[in-house]
């Protein structure tokens, strides 16, 4: 009998339009295949952002070039307007509508507050996922689970809302849970919901918000749907440039760094917990790990090679102009910090750059890759 083909689980974590360079990354992996071929990962797991990304591809499992197709196709051709509200009238009239349903009693329900309206990506969403196909593909054997992640701003816990073969069992961990449904946009638009920038989601009797929020073990879900190997696209920042110390950080400053922190250093404390893991199970027989119910799991890390800073702060004027007038109104300017414009930065010029460092990085590591993905 033939060695089972191992189970490989693609990690998306979150990073708002820097998602974008996920996309390049999957883009020159799609062009190793045959344009008919199924995809190198059974297992999808995706916070904020990259729980968008995860779905699109995830949906075409069966023919995975495909599917990256289509994942390109719809981000080189977004624009902040198919993101968020940007029109003078739509943004002003939506921050009135917030600040006057908080001057009502409290007794009338209040909508989540947001400094952006994110119905134009709600309605993307429904226009170009198909949901249905998840479940077929499911069915066929393509795609053994999908995650996406959202925070419960009820509980305060990490929730992993997955969708997979029947033998996947839902788990209770600690500030952890993970739950059987079946995926839709209100799921999308919960994980994507960055605090003050975009309004939570509601789930059932519940408020949810961007995922990374209170995940705090970024791999379990990948684990708990029984992954063999993790190939995980990171969005961390790279700090090239020394910043002058002396000076006090600013609004921007601060919330850059807030952002960075929330969306990269749990990953960085949970793959060294795993590190850890397999290196003491890899001294144990295969016999005696298969009987804790334990196994030594493989991981490749990619992330940037350079900033997003200088590309972010090149195409600032990109903006729409409201959208730099919210900003610099709240004290925002790309010349104290570009951080924070990185992740709101929906326009072709800045996305287009993304997925080409993506594409070239990824092709940099071909051969690593490769070996991994077999």
């Amino acid at each position: 009998m033939g060695k089972e083909t191992p189970k490989i689980s693609l990690l998306l974590t979150g990073g708002g339009a820097r998602a974008a360079y996920q996309v390049g990354v999957l883009k020159a992996i799609a062009e190793w295949y045959p344009r008919v071929h199924h995809s190198p990962f059974s297992i999808y797991c995706g916070t904020s952002a990259g729980a968008i990304n995860a779905i699109s591809i995830a949906s075409y499992a069966s023919c995975f070039r495909l599917g990256v197709k289509k994942l390109e196709w719809i981000w080189s051709r977004l624009h902040s307007r198919r993101i968020f509200r940007t029109t003078p009238l739509g943004m002003t009239g939506y921050l009135a509508n917030q600040w006057f349903a908080r001057l009502q009693a409290s007794h009338h329900e209040r909508p989540p507050f947001g400094l952006l309206n994110n119905r134009p990506l709600r309605q993307l969403l429904n226009q170009v996922n198909n949901y249905q196909r998840l479940e077929k593909q499911i069915t066929a054997g393509n795609l053994h689970g999908i995650s996406v992640t959202a925070s419960s701003y009820k509980s305060g816990n990490s929730v992993s809302f997955f969708q997979g073969q029947q033998g996947i069992a839902e788990w209770d961990r600690a500030k952890s849970k993970g739950r059987r449904a079946l995926i839709n946009t209100e799921h999308l638009l919960a994980s994507a919901a960055i605090p003050l920038v975009f309004p939570a989601a509601r789930i059932g009797q519940t408020y949810y918000g961007d995922g990374s929020i209170h995940q705090l073990a970024p791999l379990r879900p990948s684990l708990k749907m029984g992954a063999d190997k993790i190939l995980i696209i990171d969005l961390i920042n790279q700090k090239v440039d020394e910043r002058d110390h002396t000076r006090a950080p600013g609004l921007a400053t601060l919330g850059g760094h807030l952002m960075d922190t929330i969306f990269s250093d749990t990953l960085t404390a949970d793959l060294e917990n795993l590190s850890r893991t397999n290196s003491l199970l890899a001294n144990l027989p295969e016999q005696a790990q298969r009987k804790r119910g334990m196994k030594v799991v493989k991981h490749i890390h990619l992330s940037p090679s350079r900033s997003f800073e200088p590309l972010a702060q090149r195409f600032y004027c990109h903006l729409p102009p409201m959208t730099r007038a919210l900003m610099q109104l709240a004290g925002i300017s790309p010349k104290d910090d570009a951080a924070i414009t990185s992740y709101i930065l929906f326009e072709p010029a800045y996305i287009q750059s993304l997925i080409t460092m993506g594409y070239e990085d990824t092709k940099e590591k071909e051969s690593i890759l490769r070996n991994f993905l077999k």
